[in-house]
């Protein structure tokens, strides 16, 4: 199979590719049976798909639920088919209601944005460092984030381990930076938020979960996720070994905790969404900051908030997130300026949420994807842009370089892959065209896009 590793593995709860090309001028939106009709059609091609079993996709526009269905199966062993009551692991799409529920306990006044992490989980050392509440939802605070320490944390995901037994993953860690310097995706950081609400709160991050925003929105399919307890209606999750349809691996789900732990159905989702952003879970005040992209000392705009990624999608702002954990992958967007919420959860790690998401975006606001072009790059921009690239974000390197005529790009441990131009200095990747890389003119550095992230490549 090829390496789609150009989409380097950063974290097990993280997000999924998107393509970005010029934007259409939007007609009229779909009448609701019509667009029903093409989600109907694009969940049974992707479904058809190896490694597709089931499906949970909501659509609401203007406050109004369009589209809340499951589709394919819930669980592949028992033939049991997927329905809009169907709720699947969310993963990382957890982090916002974690960020909410942090937002709420400060308008209560319970906690304050520059607390120190210590006054609330004073038994995590933060080696003579102070980390704030605002740092760990923005991931600037330079806790190694302990999906990274793959050996030692693969031995243990089976296990229901306590706050203790994950936290010694990387209690003794040297931090990544200096806080608030740099920014790295951090499972760690939204972890320890999920300690922080419960000290706070005086309820486990499951009891806060359902008394501060399940109960009180009716979001009767949302709850933490449990092993052992009896859950109806709960989707199996799969994976793909070698060509095989296999059950996902083990897991125990105290691990993931406030950074990934939540149960959903896509129903729930953009419900969740329409009340987040109009200020019906936490005041507009604090939906602004948790939508506000955290910008480092450098200037850097991360596109982070708290919990929330914002971006440029065809042209227009799009704030959203997406997840990923064993069995599973979901991705949940808002388009403000069409006011348009998409949420899509797989049951099946190989189908990818995110690039259903976009294209059922695309039916919504009846726009066409654009095609990708493959243009004759000219002999002086191959020249100008070969070179080697370190990419310090995502712990990367990459060599530019020409092939007969053709301009090819490796990452560290990585097959070659072919660059399609698009004109001036934006490529695709031949392998996956959702993958964009866009060149400084200087040809100096470049920021590559994928999974709704960016990362800045420097010419060594």
């Amino acid at each position: 199979m090829m390496n789609r590793s150009f989409a380097v593995l950063l974290s097990l709860f993280l997000q999924f590719p998107l393509i970005l090309c010029t934007w259409a001028e939007p007609r009229a939106q779909a009448p609701q049976d019509a667009l029903a009709q093409k989600i109907e059609a694009l969940a049974a091609e992707q479904l058809a798909k190896p490694g597709g079993v089931g499906l949970s996709i909501a659509v609401a526009q203007h406050g109004k639920i369009l589209l809340a269905k499951g589709y394919g199966k819930a669980d592949a062993e028992l033939d049991v088919p997927a329905n809009d009551q169907t709720m699947f692991r969310i993963g990382s799409v957890t982090k916002q209601f974690t960020a909410a529920l942090v937002m709420r306990l400060v308008e209560q006044k319970k906690l304050s944005l520059s607390d120190d992490l210590s006054k609330y989980v004073p038994e995590f050392p933060l080696q003579g460092r102070k980390v704030t509440i605002e740092q760990l939802l923005q991931h600037t605070s330079g806790i190694k984030s302990y999906t990274e320490v793959t050996t030692t944390w693969q031995k243990m995901w089976p296990l229901e381990l306590t706050h203790e037994e994950l936290l010694a993953l990387v209690k003794d860690a040297p931090f990544d930076f200096e806080p608030g310097s740099d920014w790295r995706y951090c499972n760690t950081g939204y972890y320890l938020l999920g300690m922080v609400i419960e000290k706070v709160a005086g309820k486990s991050y499951a009891e806060q979960l359902q008394a501060e925003i399940c109960t009180p929105l009716g979001l009767t399919r949302t709850r933490y996720d449990s092993n052992h307890e009896l859950i109806r209606n709960r989707a199996q999750g799969y994976a793909m070994e070698g060509e095989q349809l296999v059950n996902d691996e083990m897991f125990g789900m105290s691990q993931p905790g406030g950074a990934g732990g939540i149960l959903s159905s896509a129903g729930d989702l953009v419900r969740w969404q329409i009340a987040l952003s109009s200020g019906k879970v936490v005041k507009q005040e604090s939906f602004a900051k948790m939508s506000k992209p955290t910008v480092l000392p450098n200037g850097h705009d991360t596109g982070y908030g708290f919990g929330l990624r914002m971006e440029d999608w065809e042209g227009k702002p799009r704030v959203w997130h997406g997840g990923g954990i064993f069995g599973f992958n979901s991705m949940l967007f808002w388009l403000p300026g069409d006011d348009l919420h998409v949420a899509v959860i797989s049951n099946g790690e190989a189908l990818a949420s995110a690039e259903l998401a976009d294209a059922i975006a695309y039916a919504a606001l009846r726009v066409e994807r654009p095609n990708v072009k493959d243009e004759p790059i000219p002999a002086e921009l191959i020249t100008r842009l070969s070179g080697d690239y370190v990419f310090a974000g995502i712990r990367m390197e990459a060599r530019i370089f020409e092939r007969e005529g053709k301009l090819m790009l490796q990452g560290s441990g990585q097959e070659a892959f072919r660059l399609l131009w698009q004109g001036g200095l934006e490529f695709r990747a031949e392998f996956d065209n959702e993958v964009r890389l866009v060149f400084a003119a200087d040809g100096k550095s470049l920021v590559l896009h994928q999974g709704g992230r960016k990362a800045d490549g420097v010419r060594k």
